[in-house]
């Protein structure tokens, strides 16, 4: 091959083939995310619903221990099992803590495959259950909101400012800087590649039936990003319970969801 043509070929080859390299690279990176290798460590819990909308949580250990001695659920309880990893220091809890509470510039909620969009209008093409999802996707983003707006709140007054203004300025601060996103090609590659998910921007990724979980599980693979695995989705809100009271979050005063930590 003449040389003239031989540097052509090459040309096309690096401008076709190198970016296909890299979207390659950036999604395996993704899938090496959502289904890591063996965590340095993890702790089991439980999470009890009741039917007077209560959230019991507790270590697997202390479940057992109750359950052993005769203790009686309330009828009509239902039993969330979920195992929390570490990959990042080598502490579940503090893991947890370290990724939603460090200091973000950004935040994104991955609130699930494309298809949940259908539970607007045609729920009965969703591969799950909308309502739980719902409930899930709002209250994950209302926990991640309030811990963002409190951290914007405190930098307000250390910038000088009063504390009407100090409120005002965290919450348009918070709703300038929070992305909804579906968990479709484009958003596996940014993930991936780190354009997402790191830490300057924080992301949360549900991954319920829709995405195919295979277990029930919460990790920070890297720092910036928190998988929330659920094989259902009401598991999926089980486990955002889990986490409010693993991080020790409280709701501003008049929510309704009721946590007890056994």
């Amino acid at each position: 091959m003449e040389p003239r043509k031989l540097a052509a070929v090459a040309v096309l080859l690096f401008v076709f083939v190198a970016p296909l390299a890299y979207l390659g690279a950036a999604y395996h990176s993704y899938a090496g995310l959502v289904d890591p290798q063996k965590p340095k460590a993890s702790a089991d819990y439980v999470v009890v619903y009741t039917l007077s909308a209560q959230f019991y949580v507790l270590t697997k250990e202390k479940y057992e221990g109750l359950i052993s001695s005769g203790y009686l659920l309330p009828e009509g309880s239902k039993i969330f099992n979920v195992t929390l990893e570490s990959f990042i220091t080598g502490s579940p809890e503090v893991d947890l803590n370290l990724t939603l509470r460090s200091p973000y510039e950004y935040f994104t909620i991955v609130v699930g495959a494309p298809s949940v969009a259908d539970c607007k209008d045609s729920p009965q093409l969703y591969v799950g259950d909308c309502r739980y999802r719902t409930i899930t996707v709002s209250e994950v983003s209302g926990v991640v909101s309030n811990i963002f707006s409190t951290n914007y709140y405190l930098r307000a007054l250390q910038m000088g400012y009063d504390n009407k203004t100090a409120r005002e300025y965290a919450s348009n601060q918070t709703w300038l800087r929070y992305r909804k996103r579906y968990l479709t090609f484009w958003t596996k590659i940014d993930i991936g590649r780190g354009k997402i998910g790191n830490p300057e921007h924080l992301v949360v990724l549900l991954i319920g039936p829709a995405e195919g979980a295979r277990e029930n599980k919460i990790f920070a693979p890297r720092r910036g990003v928190l998988v929330i695995e659920g094989t259902t989705d009401e598991t999926l809100r089980a486990e955002v319970i889990l986490i409010e009271n693993l991080i020790g979050f409280k709701w501003p005063q008049g929510n309704t969801t009721q946590t007890i930590t056994g």
